[in-house]
């Protein structure tokens, strides 16, 4: 309110700006006023004093005081401040305070209004989670979002974008709606999927779009994103698919197919075979076969001297591999190799019976007798 000083002196003092408007927290604050007298007698000794209190500060080297000194009657004067406001001050009208004197005895007190206003009223992702994601089965993805900004929030919207990964919905939207959150509230939206049965192992990002309104109506969009790895348990097997090892105390070698019947592609796979007493190995131990994919097979060959007289000699295996997420596997596999004894050989045809020995003596007996016969002639 206009106050009368000496000799009907009348200060009058109002903002003309201050930029930025509205304030932000932790910023500086540059503040216009327009001082005049709008009385009919010479304002002498005009002082305008900056009594800052929280959320607002003057630092040192920004002096508090104006002095105006003569002002005349319809005439004006224009100061400046430069003001910071405080880091954590809430959004919001917040009321500066300045006094002024024409003689220094006495004092009149102004009030200013000052609006403060967080430049971005966040809405953070503080964290996500999900349960095994395995193909063809559901999965439920949690995600943790919090408001950061002094004031609430409101008409929260959250989307996944589900267009280009192998996920969809389960009994439900891909869209999460949070009509209201106080300042500092955290809540969790919980999606639940299906992960289509052709999905690869391999982590998926997947863009969530969030849509929110401030308190005073201003609207906000952002993307973040969050990742789903999909996984599956590898599942390899080795048969063996020929041998020329029949018997004890033979050399030969063995074919052996190793089978990625597994939904997930194996890396660095390489197979070896353990030494054992039942037999000596004639070639190297480990074989590198590298990647295998799903639905896919390799074969590999190992050389060995049976010197066991054992009818069935496992053969064990050690598998050292990584899946599509780079995890590490070491599995252990035992094929078991069938040996088998002279009437066994002989009934499963793997040989026949030698007669050659038989016709060569048949041919020589032929022959004798046919020499007899022509000497008697």
């Amino acid at each position: 309110m206009p106050a009368y000083a000496d000799n009907y002196a009348l200060i009058s003092i109002s903002t003309l700006k201050y930029e930025p408007s509205p304030a932000q927290p932790g910023k500086y604050l540059h503040l216009y006023l327009n001082v005049e007298n709008v009385g009919t007698a010479n304002a002498n000794n005009l002082i305008v004093v900056l009594e800052p209190n929280y959320p607002f500060y003057l630092d040192e080297s920004e002096n508090a005081t104006r002095n105006i000194g003569v002002l005349e009657p319809s005439k004006n004067a224009l100061i400046d401040y430069k003001i910071r406001v405080a880091g954590d001050a809430v959004e919001g009208d917040n009321e500066l305070k300045l006094r002024y004197s024409t003689d220094g005895n006495t004092w009149i007190e102004k009030k200013i209004t000052i609006t403060i206003h967080t430049l971005d009223a966040n809405l953070a992702v503080k964290n996500f989670k999900s349960e095994s994601a395995i193909p063809g089965k559901a999965t439920t993805l949690k995600i943790a979002i919090k408001n950061e900004a002094d004031s609430y929030l409101r008409d929260i919207n959250l989307k996944l974008d589900l267009s280009n990964v192998p996920f969809a919905p389960l009994n439900q939207t891909e869209e999460k709606r949070i009509y209201h959150m106080e300042s500092g509230e955290e809540k969790t939206a919980e999606f639940n999927l299906l992960v289509l049965p052709d999905a690869d192992s391999e982590p998926y990002k997947i863009p969530l779009e969030i849509s929110y309104y401030d308190s005073v109506g201003q609207k906000y969009e952002k993307t973040n994103y969050i990742t789903i790895t999909v996984s599956s348990k590898p599942d390899i097997i080795i048969n063996l698919d020929k041998s020329t090892l029949l018997t004890a105390n033979q050399q030969g070698e063995i074919t052996l197919d190793v089978v990625n019947r597994g939904l997930t592609k194996i890396k660095f796979l390489t197979v070896s075979l353990e030494e054992s007493d039942n037999y000596e190995l004639l070639s190297p131990s480990t074989i590198y076969i590298g990647n295998l994919e799903p639905d896919d097979y390799n074969t590999i060959d190992f050389k060995l001297y049976i010197n066991s007289d054992a009818r069935e000699i496992p053969l064990k295996f050690v598998l050292n591999y990584r899946d599509n997420n780079n995890v590490a596997y070491n599995e252990e596999k035992t094929v078991n190799l069938r040996l088998y004894d002279e009437k066994e050989l002989k009934k499963y045809n793997f040989v026949s019976e030698n007669y050659t020995i038989y016709i060569v003596a048949i041919i020589i007996i032929i022959i004798i007798i046919y020499l007899k016969f022509r000497k008697k002639k």
